[in-house]
């Protein structure tokens, strides 16, 4: 009997479309769950996930209380029908996932960067000392979730079932999007992301869970419960994609912590008043050497290094 069921999903016709809407709308408390059932329906793939027994014994109590009454012989039929077809898809369900969804992780060291395809096609750029994890659950799972600590450039890919995308933080930032491009740095318990193109959604830890919907060209920054937002030039901030520096009025302070973020090297000033300069131009970040007398040269001040050590001085 699931046939019915799984044709009205997979191959609709008029006459069962029309039975199944006007179901919903007449008993609008079951929508959630004929809807979680089309979706299960449409993704099952046998994927690597153990069902818990609490959610086993809730699938089953939600199938079972579908009400059926003031209905016709035929609507009676068509229910049935479905209800059958949800029992079996459950037990299917149940039967296959097995065994837990295993944790992908990629991380990258000090000065290296390393391009990622994720399991529904989307790309990861991942910066260097970061660290990209996900479940590998997606075929049957309602969301996409990775998680970011450092930095990364995704390029997601828009799914026909609108399955959202989600980057989580450890800070409690969320960013969700359908289809898009966009960069997110997380460190140090602050958080910045810079949208390309498309269109996300940034969910924040705040204490009315404040959310924001992101034009492309928006960078929002969050730290300490504080939240920043602003427009700047996109290409500028994901020019690292492209083992190239944009500096627009940045100042020494802000590559003294790119220096320790991306490549380990704790950096000495020689006078304090340093820190506050700020430069603009290009620069290549290909060997970690190069880029320091590159930022030396830029600021007009001589560098010295011993290991992971550098003093810069005038």
């Amino acid at each position: 009997m699931d046939a019915y069921f799984q044709d009205w999903v997979k191959n609709p016709t008029p006459d069962s479309d029309a039975f199944w809407r006007a179901w919903m709308a007449a008993h609008p408390q079951k929508v959630a769950e004929i809807e979680e059932a089309r979706y299960i329906l449409k993704q099952l793939t046998f994927p690597k996930h153990r069902l818990s027994e609490a959610e086993v014994a809730g699938l089953w109590t939600r199938i079972r209380t579908v009400p059926v009454h003031h209905t016709t012989r035929a609507t009676q039929r068509f229910l049935r029908w479905g209800v059958a077809a949800a029992v079996i898809l459950v037990g299917a369900v149940v039967y296959a996932l097995t065994s837990p969804a295993e944790l992908v992780t990629y991380e990258t060291a000090f000065g290296q960067t390393r391009s990622i395809t994720l399991p529904d096609g989307s790309s990861v750029t991942l910066n260097a000392n970061s660290k990209l994890s996900y479940r590998d659950n997606w075929g049957n799972a309602p969301i996409r979730e990775v998680r970011l600590y450092g930095e990364a450039y995704f390029s997601v890919t828009h799914k026909e079932d609108d399955q959202p995308f989600v980057v989580r933080t450890d800070d409690g930032v969320a960013v969700e999007v359908l289809g898009t491009t966009f960069d997110v740095y997380h460190r140090t318990q602050e958080t910045k992301v810079l949208l390309s193109s498309g269109k996300i959604r940034l969910s924040l830890p705040s204490a009315n869970n404040e959310k924001i919907i992101m034009q492309p060209g928006e960078l929002v920054e969050y730290r300490s419960n504080q939240v920043s937002r602003k427009n700047v030039n996109a290409q500028n901030y994901v020019a690292w994609t492209e083992s190239r520096l944009v500096l627009d009025h940045t100042s020494l302070r802000e590559m003294v912590k790119m220096l320790y973020d991306n490549y380990g090297l704790l950096v000495e000033v020689s006078s304090p008043e340093l820190l506050d300069q700020t430069v603009s131009g290009s620069m290549p970040t290909a060997g970690e050497d190069e880029l320091i007398l590159q930022i030396a040269k830029a600021f007009q001040l001589k560098a010295e290094r011993s290991g992971s050590k550098v003093i810069l001085h005038e």
